[in-house]
């Protein structure tokens, strides 16, 4: 959707920055510019409504999302293998919201981004703290979306307000999308209040409808449409990739919200924006279908993959730990251990709603089994699932 359009980060309210990384501007300039037949300093005020004329159901893309599908199903099976969801429910969206907000140049670490998660005081780094604002996003938008068992331009509003920690509406000004090096506009959104309401309304139906399209299929064509439409003055890339995965849910392909998406994005990042694009300019809609089909098919497989992995991991933790110590007999006590790779001993005295004693007792004691890390940092120490966290550094 975006003309030349290397690397979107998110800069501010009038205009959109394309990349602070100059290496990959040069590179990314001089293999992706493609002459538009688009002003790019105009408003798109005529973006084609949904449903698109072009066939979006081609004999390709149905193959392709039929293996897609195939997978996700196999993925969603595979989350009930583990001895308690909360072990994916509290590390794999941490995952997504970390990778999507890279795509915006958020960065930040894991172990920052857990240490965090555990913490009750205000030291997390300011990007520390908006990936988990994203954690929090998606996890509202989910229980809203179950609330009102529809996604509305109210959902997009309530998603992007708690990204951006500020209440947030539909953008009333003009916004320009600008090459940072050149300062070039290379597109320029819709305009007027109005006319972004009549798109988003069309979005909102189309989303809802039962209009006998393949889900996957929706998904892809609801993110380029409101990647285009751009409703917000700031976040809407991290908002679009939320919606996303609430669709999947809305639509049971998914229980809980542990696909990973954002990374493929980040690895396959010049295609990314090279099908929109083309979307865009030639409304060539199936290679970027098929680019989402093929996210969804990886990510969905990886995340088997780690599911796998956690499952071995605790059960590779219990039998090691087995005869021990008597606090692997605790129920719940190693379900927590993988819930919070970054675990305390106040989280053990919550959860197992015991003394403070004792769950020292129960920490200490797996830590010098060499299970967990103990790590002093601050006034206050964690004790570490090294293990879980060098597996959910490599997916």
């Amino acid at each position: 959707m975006y003309r030349n359009c290397e690397k979107v980060y998110i800069s501010g309210i009038i205009c959109i920055e394309i990349s602070k990384n100059y290496t990959y501007q040069f590179t990314w300039m001089a293999a992706m510019t493609i002459k538009t037949q688009f002003d790019r300093d105009t408003p798109w005020n005529d973006i084609p409504l949904l449903p698109p004329i072009a066939d979006i159901e081609s004999r390709h893309i149905l193959k392709a999302c039929i293996s897609a599908m195939s997978q996700l199903a196999r993925t969603n099976a595979l989350v009930k293998t583990l001895p308690n969801e909360s072990v994916l429910v509290h590390t794999l969206p941490l995952q997504e919201a970390r990778r999507s907000s890279e795509i915006e140049n958020i960065v930040t670490t894991n172990d920052e981004l857990y240490r965090a998660m555990t913490s009750d005081d205000n030291q997390a780094s300011p990007h520390t703290k908006e990936v988990l604002r994203y954690r929090e996003a998606l996890w509202e938008g989910m229980y809203a979306m179950h609330d009102r068992q529809v996604i509305n331009i109210s959902l997009f509003e309530q998603i992007c307000s708690r990204i951006r920690e500020i209440k947030t509406d539909v953008r009333r000004h003009e916004v320009k999308i600008q090459n940072t090096l050149t300062k070039e506009i290379i597109y320029s959104p819709p305009s007027g209040y109005d006319n972004i309401i009549k798109f988003l309304t069309n979005l909102e139906q189309f989303i809802n409808d039962d209009n006998g399209l393949q889900p996957l299929v929706k998904m892809a064509v609801m993110h380029y449409q409101f990647e285009a439409i751009h409703p917000f003055a700031d976040g809407n890339g991290r908002t679009g990739r939320i919606l996303k995965i609430l669709y999947l849910i809305h639509q049971d392909l998914l229980d809980l919200p542990i696909l990973y998406l954002s990374r493929y994005f980040i690895q396959n990042r010049s295609e990314y924006y090279r099908f929109l694009r083309e979307v865009t300019e030639e409304g060539k809609w199936e290679q970027w279908i098929l680019y989402v089909l093929a996210a969804v098919e990886q990510t969905s497989r990886e995340t088997a993959d780690m599911i796998e992995g956690i499952n071995t991991l605790i059960g590779n933790f219990a039998e090691q730990a087995h005869g021990k110590t008597r606090a692997v007999a605790r129920e719940g006590f190693v379900d927590l251990l993988f819930k919070w790779p970054y675990c305390k001993i106040n989280i053990v005295e919550r959860e197992l709603e015991c003394s403070r004693i004792t769950a020292t007792k129960y920490l200490n004691e797996i830590a010098e089994l060499g299970l967990l890390e103990r790590q002093k940092i601050g006034r206050e120490y964690y004790y570490i699932n090294r293990n879980l966290m060098d597996l959910l550094s490599n997916v």
